[in-house]
């Protein structure tokens, strides 16, 4: 024990702590971490003598290194959690990242379609000759992630209640097959209670959702034309070429969802709503990242209160008239 390095418990921790209790996505992520970023920097120090000023000096190196934030606190957290199997497993004593103050959030701006440029997006859709362009219809109208759009299945469509349930996502991993480093698309389940969720579709989708449906020699909603699922790096490239026909200035595949859950709050939507239909963990999440649209929808109901008081002043007016006459 007194000689075993954070390299060391690390590779322990996760492949006999962790492995088979995690998703293989997170897995992959963690072990991402441990190898790019932790062992390089720490690995070969002593758990025993690790400290706290030595993380926070890591955590340092890893924002001059150009780490975004999230990505920072995200390899803390994991670490954070592992070393606190170390406290149980009386590795440590004490865990040297409770006194470690992590990065910041910083809030990526939330950009989203105008509704001419979804116009024009809707518009090339229809009248567009590939059928994977429907893909994007869908993410416009019900805010999928990518990767639940390219595992949605077909018995995933109920056409008599008009609804679609997100039970699998397909996700590109990283893998490490015989020791190369490789990648591979897998089906995984939804990562929280939240993301497992029914959402009810609008009459014109759900329409639209019954003529590709017999039209369709695939079990997923979009595939490829030999009926294989389109993989999420292909949708991208789908979408790229959807922007170009459309005439559309090019911006992430999320604006999609961004666009979803902006035009929802527009129309009025509360919040709750809109968190369980994106399948949020909580309605913070949905309220911190899209408080801009949150805040034009709060003024617009205030502004609601200067024809209420309009109408109240010459209500009064008119009485008053009234009794003195």
């Amino acid at each position: 024990m007194e000689n075993t390095t954070i390299k060391g418990f690390l590779k322990y921790w996760l492949d006999s702590v962790m492995r088979g209790s995690i998703r293989q996505s997170s897995y992959m992520a963690y072990r991402g971490y441990i190898e790019n970023h932790i062992n390089p920097s720490i690995g070969t120090e002593e758990l025993l003598a690790v400290k706290a000023e030595r993380l926070q000096a890591f955590i340092g190196e890893l924002t001059e290194k150009g780490l975004a934030s999230k990505t920072v606190r995200s390899i803390m957290l994991m670490l954070r959690g592992a070393l606190e199997c170390a406290v149980d497993y009386e590795y440590i004593i004490k865990n040297p990242c409770d006194k470690v103050r992590l990065p910041r959030l910083e809030e990526k701006e939330v950009i989203v379609f105008d509704e001419s440029d979804q116009k024009r997006l809707e518009n090339t859709v229809m009248h567009g000759g590939d059928k994977r362009y429907f893909g994007i219809l869908i993410c416009l109208y019900t805010g999928l992630r990518i990767g639940e759009l390219c595992g949605l299945k077909w018995d995933s469509v109920n056409f008599a209640q008009s609804t679609i349930e997100i039970k699998s996502s397909l996700n590109r991993v990283i893998t490490y097959d015989g020791g190369a480093k490789k990648t591979a698309v897998v089906e995984v389940a939804p990562k929280t209670k939240k993301s497992r969720r029914t959402i009810p579709l609008p009459q014109f989708l759900c329409d639209l959702l019954k003529k590709l449906r017999k039209e369709s020699n695939s079990e997923y909603v979009v595939s490829m034309k030999n009926g294989k699922a389109v993989e999420p790096r292909m949708m991208q490239i789908v979408y790229t070429k959807l922007l170009n026909e459309a005439g559309v200035a090019y911006v992430s595949f999320h604006t999609l969802r961004h666009t979803f859950t902006t035009r929802a709050i527009e129309f009025g939507v509360d919040v709750k709503t809109i968190s369980e239909i994106l399948g949020h963990s909580n309605t913070m999440i949905t309220v911190n990242r899209y408080a801009h649209s949150l805040f034009g929808q709060k003024r617009k109901m205030m502004e609601r209160f200067n024809h209420f008081f309009g109408q109240a002043t010459q209500a009064q007016i008119f009485f008053k008239r009234h009794l003195i006459e």
